[in-house]
């Protein structure tokens, strides 16, 4: 394994060598270099397998050192080293051949050699795929893994079918198909399965559609389709029907079977536009419309969409001043103890109360946040807010409870998260112990390394996690043994049918019971009937969440209940009630 490391940090340069040698490669050469002149120089003198490359060298800087490299050494996988801030430019250099991108300070031994065996393995494939399909001319237009026609191919004969269709009159369509969890799928079988099933499904579409039609793969897993000749909406909705039915199908991966669903959105020529572009961005967006919604659907675009689009806009705006303005809100829902009946601790809710639209629901603004990046501040202002609320409950009298609070995935990722939280209980004199960070289940999986190391922190810190949404994603147990988890919180779609629907009966029996063998406490969501809390008590469920026993509530309301419950006289019910509608 001959690595050549062009990087000029001394430290980072330590770390990776130790890495690369703790993995033990009994051949490993690793030549290192600081600078973009000796990289090229050494790549004149020896022979290599992989460049490993920082982008921001002593005598180059950001794309262009990438450029230099990959023009030096064109038939050898490049794997960028990227700090937080170049990751648009990492991203960048992926897009233009670099096989792969790793953060500093995001990556142990174990990926960093998975990320290279992965890349060459990568380029050996391109090389192979060049010979095996006519050299660069059809790689320029198609794609290496699945040798369908690319972007750039697509828009080609996309722009001729138009000419065609306007010059007769005719009727043409464009779908994007996007396949529903597919990180979950990654994540589970791993990228090498998970490469092969996108083949056997490029293979599976090819065969099926009419050969003057195009498909063609235009991201990691969306795909483009142009139907010519569509006689009627109808006939476009029936072709659409047989793409989801076919993708329906169980696909055979390495003796694993796996199902697919896909959200697919359409547009349709004269009806939504008359130009390449126009047509592709209306059918990107109502696939994202229904990614928005429940997934696995179909979407035919509609000027509705057009007109929520500008509100989205508006919307964005309007969510940029709340936070200067003052207008969120932090609502609190009661979990409670199906052993006493007693309130054992409360899930912080954001919501946002416009001045002029009303209380927005956080389905309209949540996704928003997380789109812009907007969800960071405000994942931060909810922390904060919670945190004091229930400092200031403690003050007033009230028996201490934890409140917990649900991070995003973008928040989840962030560095200075643990520096936050330590800042916002210094500031508001909330005991750590009082405080319940969540993630999903489907986030913790994500990055299973970072996820134990940044959970391993927040526990030493005295911070409780709660692994949310428990049941719905890809985790096994030997993942879940590995995370430091104090609370399982089961998803309320097996709390819903419960207790007639046997299947889901058996879930939540099972998994209560191997939370307590591995020592955790179990808080069961979207309760909301009393045989739903009969069946819950019977299997020993620790808590309960949801409409039977209260919904989401203000301060006041909050402190009312609670005075309900445990007894306690009201008291600095005006002095909370303002701290919440203020923020401050």
């Amino acid at each position: 394994m001959r690595v050549l490391l062009v990087d000029g940090n001394d430290n980072d340069v330590s770390l990776i060598e130790a890495m690369l040698y703790k993995a033990q490669y009994s051949d490993l050469q690793l030549t290192r270099v600081g600078s973009l002149s000796e990289a090229l120089g050494a790549l004149d003198e020896n022979l290599f397998n992989i460049v490993l490359t920082e982008l921001s060298l002593p005598d180059s800087h950001g794309f262009g050192t990438f450029a230099c490299l990959q023009e030096q050494a064109s038939d050898l996988p490049i794997i960028v080293l990227s700090n937080n801030e170049d990751e648009g430019l990492a991203a960048r250099a992926i897009k233009h051949g670099a096989q792969d991108y790793l953060i500093k300070g995001h990556f142990n031994d174990d990926s960093l050699v998975r990320a290279i065996r992965h890349s060459i393995e990568r380029q050996r494939i391109t090389v192979e795929m060049q010979s095996a399909w006519g050299g660069e001319q059809h790689l320029a237009y198609h794609d290496v893994l699945t040798n369908l026609p690319n972007r750039l191919l697509f828009c080609d004969r996309l722009s001729q079918a138009l000419a065609h269709a306007k010059r007769y009159n005719g009727l043409l369509a464009v779908l994007f198909l996007d396949l529903d969890d597919f990180k979950k799928i990654i994540n589970t079988l791993g990228h090498s399965a998970a490469e092969k099933l996108l083949q056997m499904l490029a293979t599976r579409l090819r065969s099926n559609i009419r050969a003057s039609d195009t498909i063609a793969r235009v991201g990691g897993d969306e795909f483009s389709i142009l139907l010519k000749g569509i006689k009627s909406v109808d006939d476009l909705a029936r072709t659409a029907q047989k793409i989801s039915q076919l993708i329906a199908e169980p696909f055979l991966v390495d003796e694993t079977t796996v199902r697919l669903t896909c959200s697919l959105g359409a547009s349709l020529f004269p009806h939504d536009g008359n130009s390449v572009e126009t047509l592709i961005k209306k059918a990107d967006f109502a696939m994202y419309r229904v990614k928005a919604r429940n997934k696995n659907d179909c979407q035919l675009f509609n000027t509705a969409m057009g007109a929520e689009t500008g509100q989205r806009i508006s919307l964005e705006n309007s969510l940029r001043q709340a936070l200067a303005d003052n207008e969120l809100r932090v609502h609190f829902q009661p979990q409670v103890s199906l052993k006493t009946g007693e309130i054992s601790g409360v899930e912080a809710l954001i919501r946002w109360k416009h001045p002029k639209l009303g209380l927005i629901p956080p389905a309209e603004f949540v996704p928003i946040a997380e789109d812009t990046g907007l969800i960071v501040p405000l994942g931060e202002w909810i922390l904060r807010a919670a945190c004091m609320q229930n400092r200031m409950m403690q003050v007033a009298g009230y028996p201490p409870i934890p409140v917990a609070i649900n991070l995003s995935a973008r928040q989840f990722r962030e560095i200075s998260l643990p520096e936050v939280i330590e800042d916002i209980l210094q500031d508001t004199g909330l005991a750590p112990e009082y405080l319940v960070i969540e993630i999903t289940e489907s986030n913790a999986m994500q990055d299973l390394t970072y996820t134990v190391s940044l959970l391993e922190v927040l526990k030493e810190m005295g911070v409780g996690i709660a692994l949310d949404d428990f049941g719905t994603g890809y985790s096994s147990l030997s993942y879940l043994k590995r995370l430091p988890i104090d609370l399982l919180k089961i998803d309320k779609v097996f709390v819903r049918d419960l207790p007639a629907n046997a299947d889901d009966a058996a879930i939540i029996s099972a998994i209560i019971a191997l939370a307590k063998n591995m020592h955790m406490r179990v808080v069961a969501e979207g309760v909301e009937s009393a045989s739903q809390v009969q069946f819950l008590q019977q299997t020993e469920c620790d808590f309960m969440q949801g409409f039977f026993f209260s919904k989401p509530l203000p301060p006041s309301a909050l402190l009312e209940l609670l005075d309900t419950v445990h007894r306690v006289p009201v008291r600095e019910v005006n002095e909370l009630e303002t701290y919440a509608e203020s923020g401050e």
